[in-house]
């Protein structure tokens, strides 16, 4: 009986492992310097207390904002630009990174089933769903600009929404901080105001 006991306790040790180590996949965010960036609040799903898509989905508020940002950038770039968005990933040096919106050069990216490995022109952010773990929020958006520009990203645009700030960075060391009120170009003449963009549609 001894011998069966400790037996079936080994396979469960080895079903909880393998559990958590699908949901640790899962719930990758991001990688680093080959070390994983978990989404906010994956404890809580690896304890049992959430389900993935619980951290791992939008807010109302950031999902309507990423989709009028969308239509706008839609209406207002030339066709020779491919938009993407769902945490589109990025091969870089040591990992990858997601972003919220690409703009793309449409004749340099290949669609496929991969993620990409050239990059955009325009790297686009809207907060984090990142576990900042040991680290603060400003650590992390600096290494962040300084990991897409190094691969060769023209120009990263954070945007902040409980601060309504954004930050707009084509030098690792030089960043531009507006108000949410401030129009600012997007790319080529494209220009926006952030405040817009969370109005609701005239009847």
């Amino acid at each position: 009986m001894g011998v069966a006991i400790v037996e079936k306790s080994k396979v469960d040790g080895t079903d909880r492992d393998k559990r958590r180590e699908k949901l640790l996949k899962l719930l990758t965010y991001e990688v680093v310097d080959g070390k994983p960036i978990y989404y906010r609040g994956y404890k809580e799903v690896i304890a049992g207390k959430k389900q993935p898509e619980e951290v791992m989905g939008s807010s109302t508020k950031q999902a309507v904002f990423v989709a009028n940002l969308l239509i706008a950038l839609r209406s207002l770039l030339d066709k020779g630009y491919i938009l993407t968005t769902n945490e589109h990933g990025l091969k870089i040096d040591g990992g990858r990174r997601a972003l919220d919106i690409g703009i793309f050069k449409a004749d340099a990216l290949d669609i496929k089933d991969e993620y990409a490995d050239v990059p955009p022109v325009v790297a686009i952010e809207v907060d984090t769903k990142a576990e900042l773990e040991g680290g603060s929020f400003i650590e992390y958006m600096k290494r962040k600009i300084e990991d897409l520009l190094r691969f060769g990203v023209k120009r990263v645009i954070w945007i902040l929404t409980k601060a309504k700030v954004v930050v707009i960075a084509e030098d690792p060391k030089n960043w531009k901080v507006l108000d949410w009120d401030d129009e600012f170009e997007v790319w080529e003449g494209v220009r926006l105001r952030l405040s817009d963009l969370l109005e609701r549609p005239q009847k």
